[in-house]
């Protein structure tokens, strides 16, 4: 069946203070992500909150730029069962970018708008390539699929199916209301 998840990476900013955003606090420590809300803090100073299941793949443009003021995200949706990945980058309010791929339609599939930046490219040609030595005999593998998301990874140092040994992720709880 494969992920369905949606993930969101904030720059420069702490797993609390990110959490406080959601309105969660957080709660237990895990080697893998299987709460319903999780948080990480990405070896490239990312907090990455992970949302399971993809409840985020189309949210609001006004809430994106509401949480994007004064900072910079990383958004990304990933449906692996349709072969469907979203990467987008928000600043200040403002959508930077986006690129996403519907392996549903066809394989080749692939969509971009705004100012990608310089490595997009470079990803582009290599999962391309790779796409048509695989198209050559018995296709069963979409690479087109990788670059939203390898594109998120290379910014942020997280990819969800790329767990280290030393991994650590946090449940993130409702609060609880106040009296």
């Amino acid at each position: 069946m494969g992920f369905s998840i949606s993930w969101l990476g904030f720059l420069g900013c702490g797993i609390k203070e990110t959490a406080a955003l959601f309105g969660r606090e957080i709660g237990d420590r895990s080697e893998i992500f299987e709460a319903p809300v999780n948080a990480h803090a990405s070896e490239k100073n990312w907090a990455i909150i992970i949302l399971d299941p993809c409840s985020f793949p189309n949210p609001p443009q006004q809430y994106l730029a509401a949480i994007s003021q004064d900072r910079e995200v990383v958004i990304a949706h990933i449906e692996e069962h349709v072969m469907f990945a979203r990467a987008e980058l928000w600043r200040d309010g403002r959508n930077i970018w986006k690129v996403w791929h519907g392996g549903d339609k066809t394989v080749r599939d692939l969509h971009v708008t705004g100012d990608l930046p310089a490595l997009f490219e470079a990803l582009k040609q290599q999962c391309f390539s790779k796409q048509d030595e695989e198209d050559v005999e018995n296709p069963e593998v979409d690479f087109v699929f990788e670059i939203p998301l390898d594109l998120a990874a290379e910014l942020t140092g997280f990819r969800h199916d790329e767990g280290t040994p030393d991994s650590v992720f946090f449940e993130l709880r409702e609060k609880p209301a106040q009296r």
